[in-house]
This record gives structure tokens, sequence and C-alpha cells, in this order.
């Protein structure tokens, strides 16, 4: 979990200091999802789909049970 704006350096930490590995997937509000698509795109130019970083998926949530702000995973 997470609190503040999220963006691409944030999620790559997240990832590196929880270790985590593709057997989960990263879910996020979709305000933060669309926050994060664009701070990729600037870094990088383009953004591929299904939508990873490090190898983790990114999923937008549809569920409406994820706040905005946090970074939420799930066992895939």
């Amino acid at each position: 979990m997470h609190n503040g704006k999220i963006n691409y350096v944030q999620i790559r930490d997240y990832i590196l200091e929880n270790e985590l590995t593709d057997s989960v997937a990263i879910v996020l509000h979709p305000d933060s999802f669309d926050s994060l698509a664009i701070d990729y795109i600037s870094q990088h130019g383009f953004i591929e789909r299904p939508f990873e970083i490090l190898g983790i998926t990114i999923l937008e949530d549809t569920t409406g049970n994820i706040s905005r702000n946090r970074i939420e995973t799930l066992e895939i």
C-alpha cells in the first residue's frame, strides 16, 4: 500500500523493495493507473499491452475496491 500520487519511480521502487515476482500483479485505482500510464509514456515514449514494469503486470481496478493512490497486489 502507498499514499500519495503514483508514478513510475514509485512503482519501480515498490516492486524492488518488496521483491515482487511475476506471481503477482499490481492493481491500481483507474485514476492512479492513468497517472502512472501517462508518466510511463513520458519517460519511455510508448506503452505496451499488457502494461508491465520490471515484469510485473499493472492492472486497472474495475471493481471499485481499490482506493485512489494506493498500491495493491493480486496473486495471479
